[in-house]
């Protein structure tokens, strides 16, 4: 989520709130305001009704920042990375990579949200029993109900809920994580369903728009999982196009800018006299940077890939860094081939249609498929 603005950091973890939030905030403000007790405080002055939706509201948040930190605290005890929270219209997603592929650990860390929300839960009713204040108690019952529909709501079994993980973790012992995530994913998708259904009858519109975040978010963690199994069996010495055409520091950009035009490539690596990569120039370099040579243009912030790295960790970092291809050094740093994202994606797409044809033809007779091999 790009437009989303960092607040704080919390051991470590960047805390985001995306734009979106704003318009639920205000919402939960005026709801809050006007509702009736239980669940409001229209019965409460005024000046104490609007400071107290307000204390909610923002207390809402929290308790779901809780619930996103209890993710994140399993996730880097089990070595993963928590990149940050990011709190946005329909609650919060923690930015975890890589998720635990380890059922057990994949199941800690998916139960530890809704764990952390029943805590809350059950705090706030204890003290909504030992605080007869009635603004207190109204605030406590609040936060008592809520955590507790949070807690339960995650755990329906649908991704990108913590349900989803759950269940997932628990197929993945039997069929292993790739299947495991297909089977959970229909699920899901059966589930949004159901929801868009029942909101349409009830009518709401709410549960309408969740049945729409729960139906694209199995798709694309199904999507999302089976890509990056296809491509963890790559090594980039499969896929990279061998010795690329290299600039080197001292070329002036006019000389560039005509290989671009004749091999049709908008970037290019940057070597040294030993063959040794020192950047990577592109047109947006040229075109935005100030000096003649090459060296002086050149982005001097290189990400490079080894052979022996896997196609699934190129395109994570093509992700993260938003850049488009990667060059491939040698144990000595010496440039040795090149990989685009659209390198990656056709070795998919390639995958894809021969798992097609396999499963047809295997659908049509018990013989072994004769494009067995082209895996």
């Amino acid at each position: 989520m790009s437009q989303s603005l960092r607040i704080f950091r919390i051991y470590g973890i960047d805390v985001k709130v995306h734009f979106s939030l704003i318009f639920i905030l205000a919402f939960l403000i005026y709801a809050f305001y006007i509702m009736p007790p239980p669940y409001g405080y229209s019965d409460f002055p005024n000046n104490v009704r609007f400071a107290m939706a307000v204390i909610t509201s923002i207390v809402f948040f929290v308790c779901i920042l809780f619930h996103e930190l209890c993710h994140s605290y399993f996730a880097i005890k089990f070595g993963s990375k928590v990149k940050g929270i990011i709190l946005f219209i329909f609650g919060g997603v923690s930015l975890i990579d890589p998720i635990p592929k380890e059922p057990k650990k994949e199941f800690l860390m998916a139960i530890a949200g809704p764990i952390g929300s029943f805590l809350i839960a059950f705090i706030s009713y204890i003290l909504l029993i030992l605080i007869p204040i009635p603004v207190l108690d109204r605030f406590f019952y609040i936060m008592w109900y809520f955590n507790l529909i949070l807690g339960a709501f995650n755990l329906i079994p649908a991704f990108p809920m913590d349900g989803g993980r759950v269940l997932r973790s628990i197929l993945a012992e039997k069929m292993g994580f790739i299947k495991a995530t297909k089977v959970a994913a229909e699920v899901g998708r059966f589930l949004a369903i159901t929801m868009a259904i029942l909101g349409l009858i009830m009518p709401n519109i709410w549960l309408i728009l969740i049945a729409l975040f729960v139906y694209l978010g199995a798709g694309e963690e199904e999507r999302h999982v089976t890509l990056e199994g296809i491509l963890s069996k790559f090594r980039i010495s499969d896929i990279m196009t061998p010795n690329p055409i290299c600039v080197t520091p001292d070329m002036p950009k006019e000389q560039v800018i005509e290989l671009m035009l004749k091999y049709k490539h908008l970037g290019y690596p940057v070597v040294d006299e030993y063959g040794k990569i020192v950047g990577i120039v592109t047109l947006h370099d040229i075109l935005s940077k100030q000096g003649e040579l090459i060296g002086e243009v050149m982005s001097k912030n290189i990400v490079v890939l080894t052979p022996n790295d896997t196609a699934d960790k190129a395109l994570k970092l093509m992700t993260e860094k938003g850049i488009g291809r990667l060059p491939v050094v040698d144990e000595n740093g010496r440039i040795i081939g090149i990989v685009t994202r659209s390198d990656i994606m056709r070795v998919s797409e390639i995958v894809e249609v021969i798992n097609h044809y396999k499963n047809l033809y295997n659908s049509e007779t018990s013989e072994p498929s004769k494009i067995q091999h082209l895996q």
